[in-house]
């Protein structure tokens, strides 16, 4: 067996080695096991469902030329019985079982620990006047005569110590964060929350600060309240203070952060392991604040943490509450609230999610797709395709490929015109960020590799650029790998510019939304980004998108392409081959982990 999964190319070296020091014997069940969940894990599964292995041919060999069912397992092995009784599975040992799931200690443990910390948080009681809290609610949100979830979600972050707040684009999350802050520091007033905002990258660290930062120009709040409502976002890493050359953080239980409440923006791209890490290094009493679109992509690495704690929350279906917790929410409101069903769920009452779109107006196209892709309407799709919409734009790959390039060179130009007539960096940068190109892939014939050579060969076609070695001025770069050193992280986004040297420079805007140059000499490893991937594009909106949609390509699924979809504020405009959209509609992926199994009540 182990043979022809080699010769089928359906496991890795690596998984082999590992199963081999932790089961020496490869013909034992066990081994091939602990196969299976290296290979889940590496596809960043947390943990191996068992019930979810199929027994007849659980590495996907479907072979039927051998004449025999090729499987190292039978249809009567019961798996959980097998590892209680295996010498490598236990409390101590580098295997642990859980609901029938098989884990890795150290993945256990993180969500072991995350899972502990929240239920801390929820074992405390949150001692507000509710007729305080009430009133002030009512100052920052006007009486519409309807169920305001904005308003719902500040009142569910006040009465929870953990909370989370979902949403599409422009349901107003960051809106939503800057009155509750306004509230939480107002019943704080006497000592003011230490407050700190902070999200997965750079990029969405500084559009949180902008936008918590105008949010507080356009409310009314008080100016004594105002100074203690943060609008400058960090990273989590640069938060929990990166050690160099190490995973680790000199922020831990044992040297925890100075803090009484923290706000995560772009909650989908944290892994299970950072998000395990920011917890660890937690005060006790601190509250935390989880913000983002349960239905974008998961994180890079392990785990798919907010769509897990979302799973009760359904597109179109209003989240209804404990009847405690709805009994607190009409009072808060003065409005009636239903209550639910009792629930084993034990963060049912943590959950707020925002269902309105303040950014697309109920005509408008971006909205209109985003919500077919998301819910795999066709019929919803059809009509979108057949509506006209001024801010959609549907091309083919095969009739109008060099158009697009064409029309994708006309938009960069705007921000190269930008570095010919000396404008500041930041607004270089801004220039830039108007439009980007999306793709689902980085390699083939639309690929971002592809796709960044054609648009670089165009733009020097119009002399808009002059490539002359490896830098050029106007290129732009993303940084591609970590450095520390430099505080530069990877999705980081450079212009080279020329200094009043003539030297060529890599010019940057932190989290910290301060411009910085850089030497090309001293860069990490980079790629040009005229076209940068979905996932790259995470955390980040332009105002105009275009995105490239092969057919056939496995990665092709519906997150990805809602993901790109929602990047675009303005604009969007889809360049695929016919089917392309409705074939990645019909995919959805799932990340297998226990978190949800451990918010159940009496789950062992």
């Amino acid at each position: 067996m182990r043979e022809l999964l080699i010769e089928y190319d359906k496991i890795d070296q690596f998984d082999l080695n590992l199963a081999s020091i932790l089961v020496p014997d490869s013909d034992s069940k066990i081994f091939y096991l602990v196969l299976l969940l290296s290979r889940a894990v590496r596809s960043q599964h947390s943990c191996l469902p068992l019930e979810r292995i199929d027994k007849d041919d659980p590495f996907n060999l479907a072979l039927t030329e051998y004449g025999k069912k090729q499987s190292p397992f039978t249809s009567d092995d019961d798996f959980c019985a097998l590892l209680q009784a295996h010498q490598s599975v236990g409390e101590q040992q580098p295997l642990r079982l859980f609901a029938k799931h098989l884990y890795f200690a150290r993945y256990d443990d993180y969500e072991r620990e995350f899972v502990e910390a929240v239920k801390a948080r929820n074992a405390l009681f949150t001692n507000f006047d509710l007729t305080e809290l009430g009133n002030l609610l009512s100052h920052y949100f006007k009486d519409s005569g309807a169920l305001d979830w904005q308003k719902v979600a500040c009142a569910v972050a006040c009465l929870k110590r953990f909370c989370i707040i979902s949403g599409g684009p422009g349901t107003g999350k960051t809106t939503t964060v800057t009155k509750l802050l306004a509230i939480l520091q107002s019943l704080y007033s006497k000592v003011p929350l230490k407050v700190q905002l902070v999200a997965p990258t750079g990029k969405a660290a500084a559009r949180l600060s902008e936008s918590i930062a105008g949010a507080k120009q356009h409310l009314n709040i008080d100016s004594q309240i105002a100074k203690h409502i943060p609008d400058t976002a960090q990273t989590l890493h640069r938060l929990l203070g990166v050690i160099h050359l190490s995973n680790k953080f000199r922020h831990n239980r044992q040297n925890p952060l100075d803090v009484d409440l923290v706000i995560l923006d772009e909650a989908s791209m944290v892994d299970l392991a950072m998000l395990a890490k920011l917890f660890d290094a937690l005060p006790s009493h601190a509250r935390v604040i989880l913000l983002g679109d349960k239905d974008q992509l998961s994180s890079v690495d392990t785990g798919n943490v907010l769509s897990d704690l979302c799973r009760p929350l359904t597109l179109g279906v209003d989240h209804n509450y404990t009847p405690e917790t709805a009994k607190a929410l009409a009072q808060l409101l003065n409005m009636p609230m239903n209550a639910a069903k009792p629930t084993s769920y034990e963060l049912n009452d943590n959950l707020a999610y925002l269902q309105v779109s303040h950014r697309f107006k109920t005509d408008s196209g971006i909205g209109r797709l985003a919500k077919a892709v998301n819910s795999n309407d066709l019929d919803a799709l059809n009509e979108v395709y057949h509506s006209n919409s001024a801010d959609l734009m549907f091309s083919s790959l095969e009739t109008d490929f060099k158009g697009f390039i064409d029309r994708a060179a006309e938009h960069y130009s705007v921000y190269l015109k930008a570095i010919r007539n000396g404008d500041s960096i930041r607004n270089i940068h801004l220039a830039f960020a108007n439009y980007q190109v999306l793709c689902a892939t980085r390699v083939g014939p639309y690929g971002t590799n592809e796709l960044n050579m054609k648009i670089e060969k165009q733009l020097g076609q119009q002399q808009l650029i002059k490539r002359t070695g490896n830098f050029y001025i106007g290129m732009p770069i993303m940084i591609s790998e970590n450095n520390y050193q430099l505080n530069l992280f990877n999705g980081d986004i450079g212009i080279i510019i020329e200094d009043e040297n003539g030297r060529l420079m890599a010019s940057f805007i932190d989290d910290q939304g301060a411009e910085r140059v850089i030497s090309t000499t001293r860069l990490p490893q980079f790629d040009t980004v005229y076209a940068m991937t979905i996932h790259k594009s995470q955390g980040s909106e332009f105002k105009h998108v275009a995105m490239l949609l092969p057919v056939n390509s496995p990665v092709l699924n519906r997150q990805l392409v809602y993901t790109g979809i929602t990047r675009a504020k303005e604009s969007f405009e889809l360049v695929s081959l016919a089917g392309g959209l409705e074939r990645a509609m019909a995919r959805t992926v799932s990340r297998y982990s226990g978190l949800y199994a451990r918010f159940q009540r009496n789950e062992r």
